[in-house]
């Protein structure tokens, strides 16, 4: 079969809910356009080597992501119609569009001097020689940073991670600001907490949302004082690839409704059905596919590009060396998609996982959860209805996602390793900076849940690894640094003048701890939080590498959690009503960096406001909040979850307990 649009078969990968990988085949009744088939059903974005080639989503709705337009594009044949069809099976048409089959793209050339310089060349007197690092920032998906411990926490195999980590600093108590793609990397873009990151809604201007609270909020797309375009500023040549995602109006509708309804009360049944949920991925086997290609997953094409560009950097400096010309620093970035669930790898990864060292989490039972914990399973389709429990909780299951999880890991490591050949191969080592993180965690079947956004440390603590010159090896970092520092600790290793920084910095630069012995100020204690899908309340975190203290909402709907981390890793006993001096701390330390009462009545009132908007603009709304993710749930009771809604938008707006109970309305004595 030839390739379709000038690319080959099978390279499409679906990003955003990923749930396995597509073909890309020449329809046969109309040789002009090319269709998907997908092996699964799916609601997400499918991507083509950087191009976007489908962007419909379960609702019959365009939507973007991960730099895809809401337009196919084959060979720059841009803005053309697609068909759609809702709700794909597996090998059934998702999508097909006009376009001109052309070559495949041709072989990177050999490595040549960079473009002219566009402005001065920067100069960084604490430097050797005055000259300015050359900065690899390369950021993953869904990494829970115990994964990266020297411990054994987790048999992932990382030789790349620990060679940066055995000349570098290693932090070990390292938290996002909110755990989920958009808020996250806004606020390592912006260096701005996500509560602090004000804008106007995209499909409604009017509306001014004054933080990124989920998916579909962030910084807005024509602010020019991100990290990026501070470097470009001070005359970095800068290269970002990948996958960004930290500006507003991205993600799909599903992800827009399931956040703004997050306090409205629809119908479940647990046992009957598996409650409301707006995943369906926790359930799943996992994929490890037979093939034994090493760059199994697509971000590696962007991976060899970027790595290419900074062999032509490098080569630029080398030739300005030696003609005594001054050397223009670079930035490169690359942002992964690999990590981020569906959990799919091959053999040759798997094989490299020790399975006697896979360990599975203990599950409680659901009546013990906070009741918090408890919806946050059911969102994600981690709470089984009776006819599917023995399936789900398989423990044999439990621990293949776990160990595939590792494997995926492991081959991000091997993408660290290309960016550090490339460097070495280039003659640059002694004059580039690595920092490799992760935009959130993954809860991988630990509190019987997948995926992020809630505050476990699975979820919000993650890897952050810095090597390069100037960095001093240490022990193991155990302070807790967060996302928002990577802005200003990035901006002082290219020594950004003050005066040419944004004038709201949230974070605190962590220069002066990557020498041995040095200091710096940094509160002792970092915060994380977040509002949006698959979790029903609002939340916050106080962490200082021992307590974790989380508070939900204004803080009087449901009780807190208090956890003890050093002699609790897993998270599994909350001190909350046995440490209570504990509790009035750390909300003390909480409250000086968020008014959280006031953020979550905010969010509450942005919610509502943010869907009455949207149902006033959507002539068939009924039809539409009637599909995409949760559209089994919702169709068990149609009436019933419309008058939810409807119950929802007609109160004032604020923030609702948790529910606990295994079906909702609560059946009572009499009415079985």
């Amino acid at each position: 079969m030839a390739p379709c649009c000038g690319f080959p078969l099978r390279s499409i990968v679906l990003v955003g809910t990923i749930i396995g990988f597509t073909e890309c085949a020449p329809v046969a009744s109309s040789p002009s356009k090319c269709s998907v088939h997908v092996e699964r059903q799916i609601s997400v974005t499918a991507c083509v080597l950087g191009k976007s080639f489908g962007c419909y989503d379960g609702n019959n709705s365009m939507w973007t992501n991960d730099g895809c337009m809401a337009v196919f594009v084959c060979n720059n044949v841009s803005d053309v119609p697609c068909e759609s069809h809702k709700n794909p099976k597996v090998g059934k048409l998702f999508a097909q569009c006009p376009c001109v089959p052309g070559p495949a793209p041709p072989p990177h050339p050999a490595p040549g001097p960079p473009p002219p310089p566009s402005g001065p060349v920067p100069h960084c007197p604490n430097r050797p020689g005055g000259v300015c690092p050359n900065i690899v920032f390369l950021i993953d998906e869904s990494t829970d940073g115990r994964t990266y411990r020297p411990d054994g926490f987790a048999p992932t195999v990382l030789p790349n991670v620990r060679a940066l980590a055995d000349r570098g600093v290693q932090f070990d108590t390292h938290y996002v600001n909110a755990p989920v793609c958009c808020p996250s990397r806004a606020s390592i873009w912006s260096g701005r907490q996500p509560h602090n990151i004000p804008h106007q809604q995209i499909d409604n201007p009017s509306l001014l949302v004054k933080g990124a609270w989920n998916n579909y909020e962030g910084n807005p797309p024509d602010y020019d004082d991100l990290l990026g375009d501070v470097l470009q500023r001070r005359g970095y040549s800068v290269q970002i690839s990948g996958k960004t995602d930290w500006s507003a109006g991205g993600h799909s509708l599903n992800v827009r409704l399931n956040s703004w309804t997050m306090y409205t009360q629809f119908p479940y049944n647990v046992n009957k059905t598996g409650g409301w949920y707006d995943e369906s991925m926790c359930p799943s086997n996992g994929s490890i596919s037979s093939d034994r290609k090493v760059e199994r997953h697509a971000d590696w094409h962007d991976v060899n590009s970027t790595t290419q560009w900074i062999k032509e950097q490098a080569y630029g400096q080398k030739t300005a060396m030696e003609s005594g010309d001054e050397q223009r620093p670079f930035f490169a970035y690359q942002g992964m998609n690999i990590v981020h669930p569906a959990y799919v790898t091959n053999e040759y990864w798997i094989e490299k996982i020790d399975m006697s060292k896979v360990t599975v989490p203990a599950w409680e039972p659901l009546k013990n959860l906070h009741p918090c914990d408890f919806q946050a399973s059911m969102l994600k389709k981690c709470v089984p209805a009776d006819q599917d429990a023995a399936a789900f909780y398989s423990f044999d299951r439990r621990k293949r996602i776990r160990s595939i999880y590792y494997a995926m890991i492991s081959e991000f490591d091997a993408m660290v390793g290309a960016y550090v050949a490339a460097v070495e191969e280039s003659g640059v080592t002694n004059n580039t900076i690595f920092i490799v993180t992760s935009d959130h965690g993954d809860m991988n079947m630990e509190h019987q849940q997948f995926y992020k956004m809630v505050q476990y440390d699975a979820s919000a603590r993650v890897p952050l690894v810095m090597a390069g010159p100037g960095i001093d090896h240490q022990p193991l970092f155990t302070m807790p640094t967060q996302h928002v520092d990577l802005f200003p600790t990035i901006t002082d290793m290219a020594e950004v003048p003050k005066s040419d920084l944004p004038t709201v910095l949230d974070g605190q630069s962590l220069l002066g701890y990557l020498t041995a012995g040095g200091t710096a100020e940094h509160h002792d204690f970092v915060v994380s939080q977040f509002h949006g899908c698959n979790i029903a309340m609002s939340w916050y975190l106080a962490v200082n590498g021992t307590y974790k203290y989380v508070v939900f909402g204004t803080g009087k709907e449901v009780p807190p959690q208090l956890f003890d981390l050093e002699h609790d890793v897993a998270e599994m006993h909350n001190l909350a009503d046995t440490l209570p001096h504990v509790v009035a701390e750390f909300d003390a330390k909480l409250r000086t960096i968020v008014d959280y009462e006031s953020v979550s009545q905010d969010v509450a009132q942005y919610n509502k406001d943010s869907f009455l908007a949207w149902q006033n603009r959507t002539k068939d709304w009924e039809q539409q909040v009637a599909t995409g993710r949760w559209a089994d749930p919702f169709t068990v009771d149609r009436a019933a979850s419309l008058k939810a809604i409807n119950d929802w938008l007609a109160e004032d707006a604020k923030p609702k307990a948790c529910r606990s109970e295994l079906v909702y309305p609560p059946v009572h004595d009499g009415e079985l």
